[in-house]
Protein backbone atom coordinates (compact mmCIF):
# COMPACT_ATOMS: atom_id res chain seq x y z
CA UNK A 1 0.00 0.00 0.00
CA UNK A 2 2.88 2.15 0.29
CA UNK A 3 3.50 2.46 -3.03
CA UNK A 4 -0.28 4.11 -3.81
CA UNK A 5 0.82 6.94 -1.07
CA UNK A 6 -2.06 6.69 0.78
CA UNK A 7 -2.96 7.93 3.93
CA UNK A 8 -3.29 5.44 7.17
CA UNK A 9 -7.12 5.75 7.99
CA UNK A 10 -8.99 2.68 6.42
CA UNK A 11 -11.81 4.89 4.07
CA UNK A 12 -8.46 6.75 2.14
CA UNK A 13 -6.81 3.24 2.20
CA UNK A 14 -9.80 1.83 0.73
CA UNK A 15 -10.44 4.70 -1.65
CA UNK A 16 -6.89 4.49 -2.82
CA UNK A 17 -7.21 0.54 -3.65
CA UNK A 18 -10.09 0.76 -5.37
CA UNK A 19 -9.19 3.44 -7.17
CA UNK A 20 -5.58 1.77 -8.47
CA UNK A 21 -8.09 -1.18 -9.53
CA UNK A 22 -10.16 1.03 -11.86
CA UNK A 23 -7.24 2.42 -13.48
CA UNK A 24 -5.07 -0.58 -13.91
CA UNK A 25 -8.68 -2.65 -15.54
CA UNK A 26 -9.14 0.76 -18.00
CA UNK A 27 -5.80 0.02 -19.06
CA UNK A 28 -5.82 -3.65 -19.39
CA UNK A 29 -8.86 -2.79 -21.37
CA UNK A 30 -7.67 -0.50 -23.75
CA UNK A 31 -3.93 -2.70 -23.77
CA UNK A 32 -5.94 -5.89 -25.21
CA UNK A 33 -8.35 -3.73 -27.82
CA UNK A 34 -4.92 -2.14 -28.94
CA UNK A 35 -3.27 -5.86 -29.32
CA UNK A 36 -6.40 -7.10 -31.41
CA UNK A 37 -6.17 -3.94 -34.07
CA UNK A 38 -2.50 -4.71 -34.10
CA UNK A 39 -3.21 -8.20 -34.85
CA UNK A 40 -5.65 -7.30 -37.61
CA UNK A 41 -3.57 -4.69 -38.86
CA UNK A 42 -0.78 -7.07 -39.33
CA UNK A 43 -3.33 -9.73 -41.20
CA UNK A 44 -4.29 -7.05 -43.65
CA UNK A 45 -0.71 -5.69 -44.30
CA UNK A 46 0.93 -9.28 -44.61
CA UNK A 47 3.92 -8.21 -42.93
CA UNK A 48 5.62 -7.48 -40.54
CA UNK A 49 7.41 -4.47 -39.17
CA UNK A 50 9.95 -3.09 -41.80
CA UNK A 51 9.70 -6.25 -44.00
CA UNK A 52 9.89 -6.54 -47.49
CA UNK A 53 8.50 -9.15 -49.33
CA UNK A 54 6.37 -9.82 -52.49
CA UNK A 55 3.40 -10.61 -51.14
CA UNK A 56 3.09 -7.02 -49.06
CA UNK A 57 -0.28 -5.44 -48.71
CA UNK A 58 0.20 -1.89 -47.50
CA UNK A 59 2.26 0.33 -45.06
CA UNK A 60 1.87 1.25 -41.58
CA UNK A 61 0.24 4.73 -40.81
CA UNK A 62 1.31 5.69 -37.08
CA UNK A 63 -1.58 5.83 -34.37
CA UNK A 64 -4.71 8.00 -33.87
CA UNK A 65 -6.20 8.44 -30.65
CA UNK A 66 -9.96 7.22 -29.99
CA UNK A 67 -12.05 8.27 -26.66
CA UNK A 68 -14.41 5.17 -25.29
CA UNK A 69 -16.55 5.12 -22.58
CA UNK A 70 -17.34 1.49 -21.11
CA UNK A 71 -18.67 0.68 -18.20
CA UNK A 72 -15.44 0.47 -16.75
CA UNK A 73 -15.18 3.93 -17.59
CA UNK A 74 -13.50 5.95 -20.46
CA UNK A 75 -10.72 4.59 -21.91
CA UNK A 76 -8.19 5.56 -24.36
CA UNK A 77 -7.03 3.51 -27.39
CA UNK A 78 -4.44 3.96 -30.27
CA UNK A 79 -6.11 2.88 -33.09
CA UNK A 80 -3.34 1.70 -36.00
CA UNK A 81 -3.53 3.23 -39.47
CA UNK A 82 -3.01 2.22 -42.54
CA UNK A 83 -1.52 4.18 -45.74
CA UNK A 84 -4.00 2.28 -47.47
CA UNK A 85 -7.20 2.61 -44.98
CA UNK A 86 -9.38 0.05 -44.84
CA UNK A 87 -8.43 -1.10 -41.16
CA UNK A 88 -12.11 -3.19 -40.08
CA UNK A 89 -12.21 -2.45 -36.09
CA UNK A 90 -16.04 -3.56 -36.58
CA UNK A 91 -15.17 -6.43 -34.43
CA UNK A 92 -15.07 -4.36 -31.15
CA UNK A 93 -17.00 -1.09 -31.73
CA UNK A 94 -18.36 0.41 -35.08
CA UNK A 95 -17.58 3.22 -37.17
CA UNK A 96 -18.18 6.61 -34.93
CA UNK A 97 -18.95 4.69 -31.89
CA UNK A 98 -17.86 6.77 -29.05
CA UNK A 99 -19.93 4.42 -26.20
CA UNK A 100 -20.18 0.68 -25.92
CA UNK A 101 -24.04 -0.63 -25.96
CA UNK A 102 -23.64 -1.88 -22.58
CA UNK A 103 -23.55 1.62 -21.38
CA UNK A 104 -26.27 2.57 -23.51
CA UNK A 105 -28.13 -0.25 -22.39
CA UNK A 106 -27.85 0.91 -18.75
CA UNK A 107 -29.07 4.23 -19.32
CA UNK A 108 -31.87 3.24 -21.34
CA UNK A 109 -32.87 1.01 -18.77
CA UNK A 110 -32.33 4.33 -16.23
CA UNK A 111 -34.86 5.77 -18.47
CA UNK A 112 -37.37 2.75 -18.38
CA UNK A 113 -37.14 3.19 -14.53
CA UNK A 114 -38.03 6.84 -14.49
CA UNK A 115 -35.09 8.66 -14.44
CA UNK A 116 -34.96 11.68 -15.97
CA UNK A 117 -32.66 12.47 -18.98
CA UNK A 118 -30.72 14.95 -17.01
CA UNK A 119 -30.32 12.95 -13.96
CA UNK A 120 -29.53 9.88 -16.41
CA UNK A 121 -26.53 12.18 -17.74
CA UNK A 122 -25.43 12.74 -14.55
CA UNK A 123 -25.36 8.92 -13.68
CA UNK A 124 -23.36 8.42 -16.85
CA UNK A 125 -20.35 10.71 -15.00
CA UNK A 126 -20.20 9.39 -11.83
CA UNK A 127 -20.94 5.75 -13.06
CA UNK A 128 -18.76 5.80 -16.13
CA UNK A 129 -16.79 8.88 -15.79
CA UNK A 130 -17.60 10.40 -19.15
CA UNK A 131 -19.72 13.13 -19.64
CA UNK A 132 -22.79 13.20 -21.40
CA UNK A 133 -25.78 15.83 -22.23
CA UNK A 134 -28.84 14.84 -21.37
CA UNK A 135 -29.65 15.83 -25.17
CA UNK A 136 -27.72 12.47 -25.71
CA UNK A 137 -29.54 10.28 -23.16
CA UNK A 138 -33.07 11.95 -25.18
CA UNK A 139 -31.47 10.28 -28.11
CA UNK A 140 -31.07 7.09 -26.63
CA UNK A 141 -34.55 6.62 -25.98
CA UNK A 142 -34.94 6.54 -29.74
CA UNK A 143 -34.78 3.12 -30.00
CA UNK A 144 -38.40 2.51 -29.14
CA UNK A 145 -39.83 4.49 -31.62
CA UNK A 146 -39.60 1.64 -34.12
CA UNK A 147 -40.89 -0.87 -31.28
CA UNK A 148 -44.10 1.40 -30.52
CA UNK A 149 -44.68 2.27 -34.66
CA UNK A 150 -44.79 -1.94 -34.61
CA UNK A 151 -46.84 -2.52 -31.66
CA UNK A 152 -49.27 -0.04 -32.88
CA UNK A 153 -49.96 -1.83 -36.01
CA UNK A 154 -50.66 -5.14 -34.63
CA UNK A 155 -53.70 -6.82 -35.23
CA UNK A 156 -55.59 -7.11 -32.13
CA UNK A 157 -57.09 -10.76 -31.15
CA UNK A 158 -61.02 -10.22 -30.61
CA UNK A 159 -60.37 -11.99 -27.26
CA UNK A 160 -61.45 -9.07 -24.81
CA UNK A 161 -64.74 -9.45 -23.17
CA UNK A 162 -64.75 -5.99 -20.95
CA UNK A 163 -62.60 -2.76 -21.56
CA UNK A 164 -61.46 -0.45 -19.25
CA UNK A 165 -60.45 3.20 -20.08
CA UNK A 166 -58.89 6.00 -18.42
CA UNK A 167 -56.59 9.26 -18.85
CA UNK A 168 -53.82 10.95 -17.13
CA UNK A 169 -52.13 14.33 -17.83
CA UNK A 170 -48.58 14.92 -18.13
CA UNK A 171 -46.38 17.56 -18.33
CA UNK A 172 -45.24 18.53 -21.96
CA UNK A 173 -43.55 21.61 -23.28
CA UNK A 174 -46.40 24.30 -24.73
CA UNK A 175 -49.20 23.02 -22.25
CA UNK A 176 -50.32 20.01 -20.88
CA UNK A 177 -51.39 16.79 -22.76
CA UNK A 178 -53.63 13.63 -21.59
CA UNK A 179 -52.47 9.97 -22.25
CA UNK A 180 -55.65 8.11 -22.90
CA UNK A 181 -55.10 4.83 -22.31
CA UNK A 182 -57.05 1.31 -22.79
CA UNK A 183 -57.04 -2.05 -21.59
CA UNK A 184 -58.99 -5.18 -22.39
CA UNK A 185 -59.45 -8.03 -20.04
CA UNK A 186 -60.06 -11.55 -21.09
CA UNK A 187 -61.84 -14.34 -19.89
CA UNK A 188 -58.69 -16.20 -18.24
CA UNK A 189 -58.29 -12.73 -16.18
CA UNK A 190 -54.91 -11.64 -18.47
CA UNK A 191 -54.88 -7.63 -18.31
CA UNK A 192 -53.50 -6.21 -21.54
CA UNK A 193 -52.90 -2.72 -22.89
CA UNK A 194 -54.62 -2.73 -26.22
CA UNK A 195 -53.46 1.03 -27.34
CA UNK A 196 -52.89 4.59 -25.68
CA UNK A 197 -52.78 7.98 -27.44
CA UNK A 198 -51.53 11.48 -26.22
CA UNK A 199 -54.11 14.19 -27.38
CA UNK A 200 -55.36 17.34 -25.42
CA UNK A 201 -58.19 16.78 -23.52
CA UNK A 202 -59.84 13.26 -23.06
CA UNK A 203 -60.23 12.55 -26.61
CA UNK A 204 -60.46 8.60 -27.34
CA UNK A 205 -62.78 8.66 -30.44
CA UNK A 206 -59.65 7.92 -32.99
CA UNK A 207 -57.83 5.97 -31.22
CA UNK A 208 -60.70 3.65 -30.51
CA UNK A 209 -61.76 3.54 -34.28
CA UNK A 210 -58.10 2.66 -34.88
CA UNK A 211 -58.42 -0.50 -32.38
CA UNK A 212 -61.58 -1.20 -34.04
CA UNK A 213 -59.93 -1.08 -37.16
CA UNK A 214 -57.23 -3.67 -36.12
CA UNK A 215 -59.73 -6.65 -35.19
CA UNK A 216 -61.32 -5.41 -31.48
CA UNK A 217 -64.70 -6.86 -31.70
CA UNK A 218 -67.18 -9.11 -29.39
CA UNK A 219 -66.26 -6.14 -26.30
CA UNK A 220 -69.35 -6.70 -24.18
CA UNK A 221 -68.90 -3.89 -21.45
CA UNK A 222 -67.03 -1.14 -21.64
CA UNK A 223 -66.02 0.76 -18.16
CA UNK A 224 -64.75 4.59 -17.33
CA UNK A 225 -65.22 6.84 -14.83
CA UNK A 226 -68.35 9.93 -16.24
CA UNK A 227 -65.89 11.59 -18.74
CA UNK A 228 -68.29 12.61 -21.45
CA UNK A 229 -65.88 12.49 -24.24
CA UNK A 230 -65.30 8.89 -23.33
CA UNK A 231 -69.23 8.08 -23.64
CA UNK A 232 -69.57 9.63 -26.77
CA UNK A 233 -66.27 7.89 -28.20
CA UNK A 234 -67.70 4.21 -26.60
CA UNK A 235 -71.09 5.13 -28.75
CA UNK A 236 -70.06 6.37 -31.81
CA UNK A 237 -67.42 3.04 -32.41
CA UNK A 238 -69.10 0.69 -30.60
CA UNK A 239 -73.33 1.69 -30.67
CA UNK A 240 -74.16 -1.56 -29.66
CA UNK A 241 -71.73 -2.62 -26.47
CA UNK A 242 -73.04 -1.54 -23.45
CA UNK A 243 -71.30 1.00 -21.09
CA UNK A 244 -70.39 0.80 -17.12
CA UNK A 245 -70.31 3.55 -15.19
CA UNK A 246 -67.44 3.07 -12.76
CA UNK A 247 -69.20 2.15 -9.24
CA UNK A 248 -66.11 3.59 -7.39
CA UNK A 249 -66.42 6.79 -9.02
CA UNK A 250 -70.28 7.53 -8.44
CA UNK A 251 -69.68 7.04 -4.48
CA UNK A 252 -66.48 8.92 -4.83
CA UNK A 253 -68.71 11.65 -6.22
CA UNK A 254 -71.41 10.78 -3.35
CA UNK A 255 -68.83 11.53 -0.93
CA UNK A 256 -67.96 15.20 -2.45
CA UNK A 257 -71.78 15.68 -3.07
CA UNK A 258 -72.22 14.92 1.06
CA UNK A 259 -69.36 17.37 2.54
CA UNK A 260 -67.67 17.26 5.93
CA UNK A 261 -70.52 15.47 8.04
CA UNK A 262 -71.19 13.06 10.89
CA UNK A 263 -73.52 11.02 9.07
CA UNK A 264 -71.07 10.89 5.32
CA UNK A 265 -69.28 7.34 5.93
CA UNK A 266 -72.95 5.80 6.92
CA UNK A 267 -74.36 6.96 3.84
CA UNK A 268 -71.67 6.31 1.61
CA UNK A 269 -71.30 2.64 3.42
CA UNK A 270 -74.99 2.19 2.68
CA UNK A 271 -74.94 3.42 -0.92
CA UNK A 272 -71.96 0.66 -1.59
CA UNK A 273 -74.03 -2.59 -0.79
CA UNK A 274 -76.41 -1.50 -3.72
CA UNK A 275 -73.71 -3.06 -6.39
CA UNK A 276 -73.20 -5.83 -4.40
CA UNK A 277 -76.93 -7.00 -4.56
CA UNK A 278 -77.56 -10.39 -6.16
CA UNK A 279 -79.31 -9.64 -8.89
CA UNK A 280 -79.66 -6.19 -10.61
CA UNK A 281 -82.93 -5.65 -9.88
CA UNK A 282 -83.00 -6.16 -6.32
CA UNK A 283 -79.99 -3.64 -6.72
CA UNK A 284 -82.52 -1.24 -8.00
CA UNK A 285 -85.23 -2.02 -5.06
CA UNK A 286 -82.47 -1.25 -2.80
CA UNK A 287 -81.21 1.82 -4.29
CA UNK A 288 -84.51 3.36 -4.28
CA UNK A 289 -85.04 2.25 -0.47
CA UNK A 290 -81.90 3.99 0.12
CA UNK A 291 -82.84 7.26 -1.58
CA UNK A 292 -86.05 7.69 0.06
CA UNK A 293 -84.04 6.67 3.14
CA UNK A 294 -81.09 10.04 2.67
CA UNK A 295 -83.70 12.05 0.53
CA UNK A 296 -84.89 14.52 2.89
CA UNK A 297 -81.60 15.01 4.84
CA UNK A 298 -79.30 14.90 2.02
CA UNK A 299 -81.59 15.51 -1.31
CA UNK A 300 -78.77 17.44 -3.71
CA UNK A 301 -76.32 14.52 -2.69
CA UNK A 302 -79.34 11.76 -2.96
CA UNK A 303 -80.54 13.28 -6.84
CA UNK A 304 -76.82 13.38 -7.80
CA UNK A 305 -76.09 9.82 -7.00
CA UNK A 306 -79.37 7.99 -8.38
CA UNK A 307 -79.37 10.11 -11.60
CA UNK A 308 -78.56 7.37 -14.61
CA UNK A 309 -78.03 4.95 -12.04
CA UNK A 310 -78.28 2.09 -14.40
CA UNK A 311 -75.23 3.13 -16.19
CA UNK A 312 -73.42 1.98 -13.00
CA UNK A 313 -75.59 -1.51 -12.68
CA UNK A 314 -74.32 -2.60 -16.29
CA UNK A 315 -72.07 -4.97 -14.70
CA UNK A 316 -75.12 -7.33 -13.96
CA UNK A 317 -74.95 -8.03 -17.75
CA UNK A 318 -72.13 -10.22 -17.26
CA UNK A 319 -71.88 -13.61 -15.71
CA UNK A 320 -71.49 -13.40 -12.21
CA UNK A 321 -67.95 -13.93 -12.24
CA UNK A 322 -67.64 -11.08 -13.90
CA UNK A 323 -69.02 -8.72 -11.58
CA UNK A 324 -66.38 -7.80 -8.86
CA UNK A 325 -63.99 -7.37 -11.79
CA UNK A 326 -65.82 -5.53 -13.91
CA UNK A 327 -67.71 -2.65 -11.57
CA UNK A 328 -65.19 -0.90 -11.00
CA UNK A 329 -62.17 1.02 -13.34
CA UNK A 330 -59.29 -0.01 -10.41
CA UNK A 331 -57.77 -1.79 -12.71
CA UNK A 332 -56.68 0.76 -15.02
CA UNK A 333 -56.71 3.58 -11.93
CA UNK A 334 -53.61 1.57 -10.59
CA UNK A 335 -51.74 1.29 -13.48
CA UNK A 336 -52.22 4.88 -14.32
CA UNK A 337 -51.30 5.51 -10.20
CA UNK A 338 -47.90 3.55 -11.19
CA UNK A 339 -47.02 5.01 -14.57
CA UNK A 340 -47.65 8.48 -12.84
CA UNK A 341 -44.97 7.89 -10.35
CA UNK A 342 -42.55 6.75 -12.99
CA UNK A 343 -43.13 9.75 -15.48
CA UNK A 344 -43.31 12.61 -13.12
CA UNK A 345 -39.88 12.53 -12.21
CA UNK A 346 -39.22 12.86 -15.32
CA UNK A 347 -40.21 16.14 -15.21
CA UNK A 348 -41.38 18.57 -18.51
CA UNK A 349 -41.60 15.70 -21.41
CA UNK A 350 -39.84 17.66 -24.53
CA UNK A 351 -42.91 16.58 -26.87
CA UNK A 352 -45.69 14.04 -27.60
CA UNK A 353 -43.60 11.90 -29.22
CA UNK A 354 -41.39 11.82 -25.86
CA UNK A 355 -44.72 11.15 -23.87
CA UNK A 356 -45.16 7.94 -26.33
CA UNK A 357 -41.60 6.87 -25.48
CA UNK A 358 -41.88 6.93 -21.59
CA UNK A 359 -45.31 5.30 -21.54
CA UNK A 360 -44.31 2.97 -24.03
CA UNK A 361 -41.16 1.96 -22.54
CA UNK A 362 -42.69 1.47 -19.04
CA UNK A 363 -45.71 -0.90 -20.55
CA UNK A 364 -43.32 -3.20 -22.27
CA UNK A 365 -41.00 -3.52 -18.93
CA UNK A 366 -44.05 -4.48 -16.90
CA UNK A 367 -45.40 -6.94 -19.67
CA UNK A 368 -48.55 -5.42 -19.89
CA UNK A 369 -48.52 -5.16 -23.97
CA UNK A 370 -50.42 -8.54 -24.45
CA UNK A 371 -48.67 -11.06 -27.14
CA UNK A 372 -46.16 -8.31 -28.64
CA UNK A 373 -42.24 -8.84 -27.47
CA UNK A 374 -39.62 -6.95 -27.39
Amino acid sequence: MTDLGVATDRPSRQEAFWTFIADWTRSQIAGLLESVLRSEQQELIAAGWNERKAGRAGWRNGYYSRGLLSPHGPLQVKIPRCRSGGLDCSMLFDRYQRRLADVDRILRRACLLGVSTRAAAELAEQVFGGCLSHQTVSQLSRWLDGQLAAWRQRPIEPIYRAVFIDGMHVNVRGGDRNVMIVMGLTDDGRKEVLGFAVNRGEQCRQLLWDLHSRGLEGVELFVSDESAAIRWGVAEVFPETAWQHCTMHRLMNLWKDIGDKEHRRRMVREASNIFRCPTKLAAVEQALAWAGQWRQLEPWAVQRFMEDIDDSLMFYSLPKGWWKKVRTNNYLERLIRTLRMRLDPMGVHYDAPAVDRAVFGQLARWRLLGTYTQ
